[in-house]
């Protein structure tokens, strides 16, 4: 479906303006060449809605400042062309910006995307894809361009991530309108490793503790919190842990009006697990911080050594089963899952404590 002129003319307009300027019903109109009625129209179905927010007595908020509106998204917003949910089969082939993807099997179903094992076209390497497939309350026509954004935004910046112990983002590409991106393909999650194992011995657990630090202090150093750090998102390889799932990831480019303004939000996209979640991020998940990382992995921390993740009322009773630790980890694991942000330790005071306590 094609923009209609009036559209193109608010697209423009929009361009031009900064998040949170309140403006009436009249500049809006004036600037699309719009009846009230049409305006009223729009603004009910939603086609409007990342952009501009209703208020009282005729007034409009705008959302997200011009610079981050782009065109595809506009046009996928105003037009609510969602992309088919297609069905994926093994053998089916993803067609990338630099090679060609054999799907092999899945792997695994997310709120937003399911990911495949996948074989390259190029070296017959074996690599992750992750096809965005969401879930059918998501494909809502106000909700489904946050969904796409997020999904491309993790696209594009994971491609620009380099360290050892943050997953390598490869390929990108769309099936039939379905952005898909390619990955390293890990052999198994700390997840998998905890079901196998029912615990994880405890200097296992902290060379894996060690790798996530790692990743964090390059996602931090580069201002972007995970915000869902977690046993399924550390993912394991021959010789290294890594973390991945960046979907949620708070890249520094987004801009503030953007993740806290209503555009990608909370009703859209559940952000983070909430066993995991700190209390302030599960107060305001767009304003997660650097240290509601190292809540998470504090409470990750926990299961690998008792099989289980702890539920928010036990960490904050301090009633959590944990078993016995050498000194000092039992008690940095405890202030890494404080409630209050300012009481837990530094990624670099947690990795001091680790070499103290085992090497």
């Amino acid at each position: 479906m094609a923009l209609t002129r009036g559209a193109k003319r608010l697209f423009v307009w929009l361009k031009e303006q900064k998040a949170g300027t309140i403006v009436s019903y009249d500049r809006v109109m004036s600037a699309a060449e719009w009846s009230e009625v049409s305006l009223n129209t729009y603004l009910q179905k939603n086609k409007v809605a990342p952009f501009l927010e209703k208020l009282q007595d005729r007034q409009l908020k705008i959302l997200i400042n011009g610079s981050e509106i782009s065109e595809t998204f506009f046009d996928e917003t105003f037009t609510q062309t969602a992309p088919r949910n297609i069905p994926f089969s093994a053998g089916d082939q993803l067609f990338g910006e630099n090679d060609t993807y054999e799907l092999i099997e899945p792997l695994g179903n997310g709120a937003v995307g399911r990911v495949w094992s996948a074989k390259s076209g190029v070296d017959a390497s074996l690599v992750a894809a992750k096809i965005m497939l969401p879930r059918f309350d998501l494909l809502q026509d106000s909700k489904l361009p946050n969904v796409r954004e997020r999904f491309r935004k993790e696209a594009r910046n994971g491609k620009t991530l380099e360290h050892s112990n943050v997953i390598r983002y490869i390929d990108i590409g769309n099936a039939e309108k379905n952005p898909f991106l390619i990955m390293e393909l890990a052999d198994r999650s700390v997840a998998d490793l905890i079901r196998d194992l029912d615990a994880i011995p405890e200097e296992e657990t902290a060379e894996i503790i060690e790798c996530c630090i790692n990743a964090l202090e390059y996602l931090h150093g580069k201002g972007c919190p995970h915000r869902d750090v977690k046993p399924a998102n550390m993912l394991e390889f021959s010789d290294t842990v890594k973390l991945g799932d960046l979907g949620i990831v708070k890249w520094s480019d987004f801009d503030p009006a953007f993740t806290e303004g209503g555009t990608i939000t909370r009703q859209s996209v559940q952000l983070g697990s909430w066993f995991y979640m700190a209390p302030e991020q599960q107060e305001a998940p767009h304003n997660a911080i650097n240290v509601s990382d190292i809540y998470a992995l504090g409470v990750s921390w926990i299961e690998m050594l008792a099989g289980t993740p702890p539920s928010p009322q036990a960490i904050g009773a301090k009633a959590y089963n944990l078993p016995h630790t050498k000194k000092g980890i039992s008690e940095v694991i405890s202030r890494m899952c404080s409630y209050n942000p300012n009481d837990r330790p530094s990624l670099s005071e947690i990795h001091e404590i680790i070499t103290a306590g085992y090497k």
